[in-house]
């Protein structure tokens, strides 16, 4: 596992990219799959420096296993203000629950034209382009969020 804990910047957010993809581009066979976490990543950090109450993150990287087959887990943890926090658990409600997450997150792109503030794609993009499931954990003003995809794993020698 990889624990990150800091203050996303612009900066930070694309060199933790990178960094995540070079690590992942050794592990993971499929280079598709690489790509799709180091995205997560982004859109996780973006949301973080966006609006976390603090502008403090923790990231945590993790290769495990569920029902037989290797995942990618990425949990970001920060804290959130109530409006946001309320926000945040409806879009995951949502995306959990979509039958099409494809579909949905065409419905979303459609409705960010309208909104002044933010254009709540980063989730959507990570359920639909990412191909990750996500969940979350609230603690007081504290969310973690969860997403994992399944991977197939380069054979260590």
């Amino acid at each position: 596992m990889m624990r990150l804990a800091f203050r996303p910047s612009v900066d930070l957010i694309s060199s933790t990219r990178r960094f995540v993809a070079d690590f992942f581009d050794g592990v993971v066979i499929d280079p598709d799959a690489t790509s799709r976490v180091a995205m997560t990543i982004h859109e996780l950090l973006e949301n973080v420096f966006k609006y976390s109450v603090d502008g403090c993150a923790r990231v945590d990287i993790a290769l495990g296993d569920r029902e037989e087959q290797k995942v990618v887990r990425i949990l970001t943890t920060n804290r959130a203000s109530e409006d946001r926090m309320l926000e945040l658990t409806q879009r995951l409600d949502e995306l959990q629950g979509a039958e099409d997450p494809l579909k949905l997150y065409y419905r979303i792109i459609a409705q960010s034209a309208k909104r002044k503030e933010g254009s709540g794609l980063g989730l959507a993009r990570i359920r639909a382009e990412g191909e990750m499931d996500l969940s979350y954990v609230v603690h007081g003003d504290e969310i973690t969020i969860v997403a994992e995809t399944p991977v197939e794993v380069a054979q260590q020698p």
